[in-house]
Parts: structure tokens; sequence; C-alpha cells
């Protein structure tokens, strides 16, 4: 090789160093969204969820005595929703949380009962198949125009339930949040709009508990992009490793050669 031909190459010998730059920001860069996807994936359900435990049977069987609750807070409250609420102390007589159904919202004609014995909403019958078995939609008749801030809740096991039955329209204010899974033993239970809403049109098809299906498929999955980029990073810090042991280890050989021509040189 002349001296002209070595010069020419030498300007493309930093090439895989900046390859291995634009390598690294790349990996670091992964290594940050997926870091930042699982904070995301985690911190809304702890910031917009709140645990509560029921003790009462009055809404068996949708939520059981000792079932774990995770509460949305801060959401649209629609009919057909389980929620957590107080009631105004001068109405229940009491300051305990009730776990109830929404039934009417403001502005709703909410009634009972029709000629088959139905719950009515704006005049449209209620098929309530998650009522407790054998327990009627209502031993009592009630005829009620909600009117603004009201809303009309009552248990599932109708009868032993405290509802606004008893109380009457309860202020919506008082929602502390919905009921979006319960947590019975080791198994989860997602809640979504009952279809004998849904049907009737009192309540669009219930998507809201999808966001935090795919908040969980995000946390997986980033999870496994951190544990694969880990794994990939370790290797490669490694390999880097045994390739400079070897480019040293080289360069020691050809510094023993120029000073001692005669001596032989490891292979």
């Amino acid at each position: 090789m002349t001296q002209q031909q070595a010069e020419t190459r030498a300007p493309s010998a930093p090439r895989p160093r900046r390859i291995g730059r634009i390598g690294r920001l790349v990996f670091w860069v992964l290594i940050v969204l997926a870091a930042a996807l699982l904070s995301t994936s985690i911190a809304i359900p702890i910031l917009t969820m709140q645990p509560y435990t029921e003790h009462s049977p009055t809404m068996e069987n949708t939520v059981l005595p000792g079932d774990q609750m995770f509460v949305v807070t801060g959401s649209d409250i629609r009919r057909g929703d389980v929620v957590v609420l107080r009631v105004p102390r001068k109405v229940s007589g009491t300051s305990d949380i009730f776990v109830k159904r929404v039934v009417g919202l403001p502005g709703d004609h909410v009634a009972c009962c029709n000629a088959r014995g139905q719950v009515t909403v704006n005049g449209k019958a209620l098929d309530e198949t998650y009522l407790y078995p054998g327990d009627r939609p209502s031993v009592v008749g009630f005829s009620v125009t909600l009117r603004r801030g009201q809303i009309w809740v009552m248990g599932d096991r109708r009868n032993i339930s405290l509802d606004s039955r008893t109380w009457g329209p309860v202020p919506q204010s008082g929602v502390l949040g919905r009921v979006l899974l319960i947590k019975r033993g080791s198994s989860f239970v997602v809640f979504r709009t009952p279809q004998a809403f849904v049907k009737d049109g009192l309540a669009p098809p219930d998507t809201r508990p999808d966001f935090y299906v795919r908040l969980a498929v995000a946390a997986l999955a980033s999870v496994a992009a951190l544990l694969l980029l880990t794994a990939f990073g370790i290797a490669r810090f490694v390999v880097r490793q045994r390739r400079a042991r070897r480019e040293a280890e080289a360069r020691r050989s050809r510094r023993q050669a120029a000073r001692w021509p005669g001596s032989p040189t490891r292979r």
C-alpha cells in the first residue's frame, strides 16, 4: 500500500465509532421511553383509583361482603354504574359510605312498578338480571322526577337494601366514584354497564374499562422491553469488553514485535 492509498483510506476509520455512538443513543432513548411508559401506566391508576372494602350484603351478588373494590374517582357517572357514595347524615342518619347502583340521573323519571313489576326509567322497563336471586325489583311503589344534581340509587339485594326508596333522591355530589373492578379472593371482576340499560339506550356500551386494560398491557409491554433492553445492553457490554481485551493484546503483540523483530508473537 502506498502512502497516498493509506491517506485516502484513513478518513473512513471513524465510521464504526460513529455507528457505535448512534447505537448507544438509540439504546438509551428506548430505555427512557420504556421507563416513561411504565411509570405512566402505573401512575394513572394510582392517581385515579381508590380502594374500598365492602362490608354490607345489600349489593349481593354483584358485590359481596369482603370484596375489595377499586373505585375510579372524577369520572362520569352513567345509569347502571355501581358507585361508592356518601348520603347526607340528615337523610341517612349516618356518615357511613354506601355502595349502590345508579338507576336514575338528573332529569329522569324513575318509577315502580309497571304491569310486569319492573322498575322503569323514562318509561323504559329495566330487565334487572343483576338482582339477588328471588328478589323483586321493589316491594314498594315510587314515582319520582329527579331534579338537577339528584340521582336515584338502589341496592341489588332489594329486599334488605336501604336506598332511595327510603331516602328519596340523593345528591350527585356525594358520589365518591364508580366501581371499576373488584378483587374477590385471587380473582378480579371488571364492571361494565349492564345490558338492562344499554339495550334501551339508557346508557352507551361501556368501553371505559378498556382504557385501564390498555394501561395494564402497556405496563407489561414496558417491563418486557426493559428486560430485553437490559439483557441486550449486558450482552453488548460483555462483547465490547472482550473485543477491547483482544485489541489490547493485539497492540501489545505488535509493540513487542516492533521492539524485538526476532521474538515470537502470540496469536
